[in-house]
């Protein structure tokens, strides 16, 4: 059988592409494109003028603004510090911005002028007033001097000076009589020994507690209400001798040991 002949192959002609139809931009569609743009970085640039004036008027307001100066001063926690005193301390400061005012430096200013204040705080109090608080020194012993007795705070600073028509003060509750001798070379730091001891007292041995005194800074006496002498040692392990002390006196006794608060003693 004879083989068949293979079918010719067909060419098909492709037909020619029409420029026409390839995808192009118009255009308007490029112009709506810039136009976009443009309207973009103006939108940029106007929110960055608005920004600077914004923060331009926040510094006028917070430097410059008469309301935002300081106008006035308050003073609280004073009694025997002249409220006016330290008042006068802020004066450099009235007209200042709130920002600029220099709490730091009235404060210093109170310390320096005013002896009897142990500490100060300054604060700003929006929009126009400078708040000083102070904390006055307090007296925690009394110590005889001559014909006058001095109350004296736990810094060994004079608090008060009374004469005799007023000493009486003195032996008011929760404040001892410290006797030290200030003629003697280690009178400062006896003395500072005896008002540690007073300080680091608890009240109920406070009330109690009638005199303290001392010939060393390591030889501290108490005397109490009924007169019983408490041997005290330094000013050392304060708060331990005092809690050995109170277990001790359900005792009662002429002599309390406690300057080695591990092994007290008592005498009859």
């Amino acid at each position: 059988m004879t083989p068949r002949p293979p079918a010719p192959t067909r060419h098909v002609a492709s037909e020619p592409v029409d420029p026409r139809s390839r995808p192009t931009v118009s255009p308007t569609s490029a112009e709506r494109f810039a136009a976009r743009v443009r309207a973009r970085r103006r939108r940029r640039r106007l929110l960055a003028l608005v920004a600077v004036v914004l923060l331009g008027g926040v510094l006028w307001a917070a430097l410059w603004a008469p309301w935002a100066t300081v106008r006035q001063v308050e003073v609280s926690g004073t009694s025997r510090v002249p409220a006016g005193a330290v008042e006068a301390a802020a004066d450099t400061e009235l007209g200042r911005s709130m920002l600029l005012a220099r709490a730091g430096d009235v404060a210093d200013r109170v310390r320096r002028e005013q002896p009897l204040v142990r500490d100060v705080t300054v604060t700003r109090a929006w929009p126009s007033t400078l708040r000083i608080a102070v904390t006055e020194r307090e007296p925690v012993a009394a110590v005889p001097a001559g014909d006058e007795v001095r109350l004296v705070d736990a810094d060994g600073v004079v608090i008060e000076r009374l004469t005799p028509s007023t000493s009486d003060r003195a032996r008011r509750p929760g404040l001892p009589r410290v006797e030290v001798d200030l003629s003697r070379p280690d009178a400062v730091a006896t003395l500072r020994a005896c008002v540690e001891v007073a300080r680091g007292l608890p009240p109920e041995l406070r009330r109690i507690v009638r005199r303290i005194g001392a010939t060393t800074p390591d030889r501290v006496e108490l005397r109490l209400a009924g007169g019983a002498r408490v041997d005290w040692g330094s000013g050392a392990e304060t708060p331990r001798k005092a809690e050995v002390l109170l277990a001790l006196l359900p005792q009662k006794a002429s002599l309390y040991d406690v300057r080695s608060p591990r092994t007290p003693a008592v005498r009859k």
